[in-house]
């Protein structure tokens, strides 16, 4: 799972994108931006590497002007040179140099706690971006298994159908407003969906056209004509338009 850290980058990240939406890279919109985002951290390190180099170099001087001022203080005390004047520089270099010396410490242990939580978000982000990676490499194997929330036009009518996909041939049942119920068969093709609705009472009473898109998320959406096998309905649409989405199990199940 993402940190609210990395939720915030990404949705940061976001919100440009919608204003000027831009092709995927991926086909997942959010792997897109995690890769981004792992692009800018990256280049962030590298310039945070490169100032904490910067720091050590400007704190190493400044310990060695520490460590030869308290050098001359101890000189002039060892060869017995009563020059009060030079005492007193040597103080103050000691003292300027000593500020420096903590300047710079203060700000390499900024620098680097800076560094560490990059390391961190890093980290996250290459966790997730293997998540996905993983759950869009099952996706394009088998975009069609699994529970689809459907709806059918005109009419307004809902339901779910289960699909199960083997090579091109697609299989399945389904549940609709109304007690409708049955089971499916079909083919996928490229993006096309070709589906028979197998009445529980009916038979054979209706085909389903339609093309499968993936991206953000996955749709289906076509046309659908009644058959001639089925008995003539007395009233009632013999043709119209679909639509469907993937749901999880625990949502299918609970309808």
């Amino acid at each position: 799972m993402l940190t609210g850290l990395t939720v915030g980058l990404l949705l940061t990240l976001a919100l440009p994108a919608a204003a000027a939406p831009v092709p995927s890279r991926t086909g997942d919109g959010v792997l897109d931006v995690l890769l981004a985002s792992v692009d800018m951290e990256k280049r962030r390190v590298t310039e945070d590497l490169e100032e904490f180099d910067r720091i050590s170099g400007q704190a190493s001087r400044a310990e060695a002007d520490f460590t030869s001022a308290l050098n001359q203080i101890a000189r002039l005390a060892r060869e017995g040179i009563l020059d009060r004047n030079a005492l007193e520089q040597a103080e103050q270099a000691a003292s300027d140099a000593r500020a420096r010396v903590q300047a710079g410490q203060n700000r390499r242990l900024a620098v680097s706690e800076r560094l560490a939580e990059r390391v961190r978000r890093l980290a996250a982000f290459r966790e997730e971006i293997a998540r996905r990676r993983e759950a869009l490499r099952t996706t394009l194997s088998d975009p069609l298994t699994g529970r689809w929330e459907v709806f059918i036009n005109p009419g307004a009518r809902r339901g779910f159908y289960r699909l199960s996909l083997d090579g091109t041939i697609l299989s399945g049942d389904y549940v609709l407003d109304g007690g409708f119920h049955g089971s499916l068969r079909g083919t996928f093709v490229g993006d096309r969906v070709t589906l028979e609705r197998i009445d529980s009472e009916l038979g054979v009473d209706a085909k389903f056209y339609g093309r499968l898109t993936i991206g953000a998320s996955r749709r289906i959406a076509g046309t659908w004509d009644g058959t001639q096998i089925a008995p003539a309905p007395v009233s009632g649409p013999v043709a119209g338009t679909w639509a469907a989405q993937p749901v999880r199990d625990e949502e299918s199940e609970s309808k």
